[in-house]
């Protein structure tokens, strides 16, 4: 039970990161070019956080993986980490999304259900 606890806290490192990074990203200056303004994005809190929080996601999700089979950890990985990001997207970045992709979401949390193992 205690991977799961591992696998849940790679998800949300994972999130994090990528949301950090995209906050990264959308803070640089668009006006710099180059080795300084790929130094300015690189050196920004936001990039180094979420650098570490990829970082940290790694060790938590080889933890996970010591008890749960790839074929089933690798999917909640990606497929969860899919939907936190359509979670998070608006309120944290005002990302919008059509109908379709959030039927694809749900087509997407339908697979995760039936990959879970069954007890």
């Amino acid at each position: 039970m205690r991977e799961y606890l591992f696998l849940v806290g790679a998800l949300m490192l994972n999130a994090a990161a990528n949301i950090l990074i995209k906050l990264a990203a959308t803070k640089a200056d668009p006006a710099e070019e180059g080795i300084s303004g790929a130094l300015g994005l690189y050196l920004s809190p936001w990039f180094i956080a979420g650098v570490t929080c990829f970082g940290l996601n790694l060790l938590s999700y080889s933890l996970a993986l010591q008890k749960i089979p790839l074929v089933v950890a690798y999917p909640i990985m990606v497929g969860t980490g899919y939907l936190i990001m359509v979670i998070a997207s608006r309120p944290l970045l005002g990302e919008t999304f059509t109908w379709i992709q959030i039927m694809g979401a749900a087509l997407i949390l339908a697979g995760l259900v039936m990959i879970l193992p069954r007890s």
